[in-house]
């Protein structure tokens, strides 16, 4: 049988290697095409680029981390609040309330621990504003300072050596006062931000294990 040379056309006879022609080659190895690996669904949504739903559309977890950190914030001023609960409650919300405005996120707990995180700084400065106006409104400033002095009277009567009665005279002055409330605002400001990425760690790695249940 013949078939036809591939370059210019003439017949050439089954089983020869070159066109009597043009001495093109007529042996020609075809590839197929190869077959597609099957990817799991897991390992599709880890390959979703930059900007899909494995990251943090900032659009939808601005205003959920707004929310979650005024919550958290008014938390503060319940009794439970303040041990800790309202901030990691922040973190938790910011999660929840990110799921809900884009449902087909996969929050992992990284992504809930950076939305925690945003929520705590928001939190701890709306909790700071709050504490500002009850102190300039209702006064209740100086409630604050005699507990402090009276927190320093008892350390003082439980101390003899004279480095520490120096230390503190100093923090019964007003710049001592002043350097404490400082001090206490930041500590509380590291756990603010803990708690509050620790609870959406937490909050994110939970709602992950409940969909793969599904």
């Amino acid at each position: 049988m013949e078939h036809p040379c591939h370059q210019c056309g003439a017949a050439v006879e089954d089983g020869t290697a070159f066109c009597p022609q043009c001495n093109a080659p007529q042996i020609r190895v075809e590839f197929g095409e190869a077959e597609a690996e099957p990817v799991a669904p897991a390992d599709l949504v880890g390959r979703i680029a930059p900007g899909g739903k494995t990251s943090i559309q900032w659009s939808q977890a601005l205003p959920a981390t707004a929310l979650a950190g005024v919550i958290s914030a008014m938390l503060m001023f319940v009794p439970l609040g303040a041990f800790g609960l309202g901030m990691a409650a922040g973190g938790i919300l910011a999660v929840l309330f990110y799921r809900r405005r884009s449902p087909g996120a996969d929050v992992t707990p990284g992504m809930g621990a950076r939305m925690g995180c945003l929520t705590g700084a928001l939190g701890f400065g709306i909790f700071g504003v709050f504490t500002a106006i009850d102190v300039l409104v209702f006064h209740s400033g100086g409630e604050l300072r005699a507990a402090l002095l009276e927190a320093i009277q008892q350390s003082a009567a439980r101390s003899s050596e004279p480095q520490a009665q120096q230390l503190l005279d100093y923090l019964k002055s007003p710049a001592g006062l002043a350097l404490m409330m400082g001090l206490g605002l930041v500590l509380m400001l590291i756990v603010f931000l803990i708690l509050s990425s620790l609870g959406g760690a937490v909050a994110a790695a939970l709602l992950r294990r409940r969909n793969r249940l599904r």
